[in-house]
């Protein structure tokens, strides 16, 4: 099924503890859809949480705002004021306000305990139903190799998933295809972006 607003998908059909898979292929701009669409539609009456990872989300973001108008500009501004980013790795950060800074690293302990504690930062206060979006995802699975993929499953079967909304942002044609089935299988649904002759397509591949 094709849908036309993710924003207004995620607002009211997902809820929380679901695990949203975003999958989109290289020549996709992304940042519209993110910056554009998806953080502006949910940050009403939510707390929104980032894991950046290679600061790829702000290298989106910077791709973003330098195309919209000051009036779109000073609107996006505004929402990232409220966004708590837990950096990991290199890159930088330049929008929101960021809660920690973490080490990159492949070592299932050490990942877990460092994002664990992140974690906590993040949802200090935090009373309004949270969205967590992770972006550069699919660069530390491309790098890590089966190690990233054994940190990323062991956070997320010893964190308590259900106080939060989980949305992973990933470039398909950078993980390999046994990564991508495994995130699918433990994702409670899944949004898949085409391109089909010249415009893109979302469609939902698995709903809950």
């Amino acid at each position: 099924m094709e849908i036309h607003s993710v924003g207004k998908f995620l607002k009211g059909q997902v809820r929380g503890g679901d695990i949203v898979l975003i999958e989109y292929p290289s020549a996709y701009p992304f940042e519209d859809l993110v910056w554009g669409e998806i953080i502006p539609e949910i940050s009403h009456d939510t707390q929104i949480a980032v894991d950046d990872f290679f600061g790829i989300g702000d290298l989106s973001f910077r791709n973003y705002i330098r195309k919209i108008s000051p009036k779109e500009y000073r609107k996006i501004i505004e929402i990232t004021k409220h966004i708590k980013v837990i950096k990991i790795g290199p890159g930088r950060a330049s929008y929101g306000s960021i809660v920690d800074e973490m080490p990159l690293t492949y070592e299932i302990s050490e990942f877990m305990k460092n994002y664990y504690d992140a974690i906590r930062k993040a949802l200090v206060e935090s009373i309004k139903p949270l969205y967590f979006l992770s972006f550069g995802l699919a660069e530390y699975l491309y790098f890590g190799k089966e190690r990233a993929l054994q940190a990323i499953l062991f956070s997320i079967s010893n964190l308590p998933l259900e106080d939060w909304t989980s949305i992973y942002l990933i470039n398909r044609d950078l993980v390999e295809k046994p990564q991508l089935a495994i995130l699918e299988d433990i994702s409670a649904w899944i949004l898949d972006i085409n391109q089909e002759e010249e415009k893109f397509t979302i469609k939902i591949k698995k709903e809950s």
